[in-house]
């Protein structure tokens, strides 16, 4: 059995909020680097490995599209598999949607997405085909880690009131994959109600569909806080004089663009 025709989604339309000491700056840890290579960059790249991968959609906060093109690196110049990029929504969920939509509005012949976070930029190949293969025998797939630490619910006053048997439970990662059609089904569906979802995985099965799980690796941890890149507050340092740099060569690119046309238009030949 070969490998089935896929698309891959990559969210990075997040606001970083646990990560970014900057807040309002509009520095995302996917466009920081790691050993050479962006964050984003690490958490694409795996995927083009993986034959039959037919797109890859990228969601990013809409008016960031510039930078996110930029922490892509040189993966539009590959002529490997196509890689777009998508504006994001107000939440994750939304985000995705946009993506499923374009992916469908692409009318690629495929059977399989996948759904894979931006910030898990140590993801191999392997656990790809992990959890490709399992998704073509749930039709939906997860990898997935028994959890280490003691797990316990909380009043609303943040007392323990509640203790979980470990063995029923696991954690789950990214890339979460599924049959394409059941879920841009679901997709659209939890569209139009206003439950709030965990992610893909509980759309997917809330309406009637199954995710098997498969085993998820130790590595493919998620950048979520800033000590996540050694250098990270170096880097963003260093980001936000580039950024402003870029804007104010931008004006003035558009102030002479201007101005030209000024004058062409002061001696009649515009």
């Amino acid at each position: 059995m070969g490998f089935p025709l896929h698309a891959v989604i990559v969210t990075a339309a997040g606001r970083s909020d646990r990560f970014n000491i900057t807040k309002n700056e509009g520095v995302k840890k996917e466009y920081l680097s790691i050993e050479g290579h962006t964050v984003l960059y690490r958490s694409v790249v795996p995927f083009l490995q993986i034959p039959n991968c037919q797109a890859i959609v990228v969601t990013c906060p809409k008016g960031m599209e510039d930078q996110c093109a930029v922490a892509l690196e040189d993966l539009f110049e590959q002529n490997q598999v196509p890689v777009v990029i998508a504006n994001g929504g107000e939440s994750r969920q939304a985000s995705v949607y946009n993506a499923l939509k374009m992916i469908h509005d692409m009318a690629l012949p495929i059977d399989y997405v996948a759904i894979h976070d931006g910030a898990r930029c140590y993801i191999s190949p392997s656990l790809i085909i992990r959890t490709l293969a399992t998704a073509t025998v749930f039709k939906g797939a997860v990898p997935a880690l028994p959890p280490t630490d003691a797990l316990k619910t909380i009043d609303e006053n943040g007392v323990l009131c509640g203790h979980i048997d470990r063995s029923r439970t696991v954690a789950v990662q990214t890339p979460q994959i599924f049959h394409f059609p059941e879920i841009f089904y679901a997709h659209q569906v939890a569209n139009t109600n206003e439950k709030t979802y965990v992610d893909d995985t509980e759309i997917f099965s809330d309406f009637g569909q199954s995710v098997g799980i498969c085993e998820g690796e130790r590595e493919n941890k998620k950048i979520t806080y800033i000590e996540d890149i050694p250098d990270a507050e170096q880097q963003i340092a260093q980001y936000l004089i580039d950024l402003e740099k870029g804007r104010q060569s931008a004006q003035a690119a558009r102030a002479l663009h201007e101005a030209m046309q000024s004058v062409k238009q002061e001696q009649g030949t515009v």
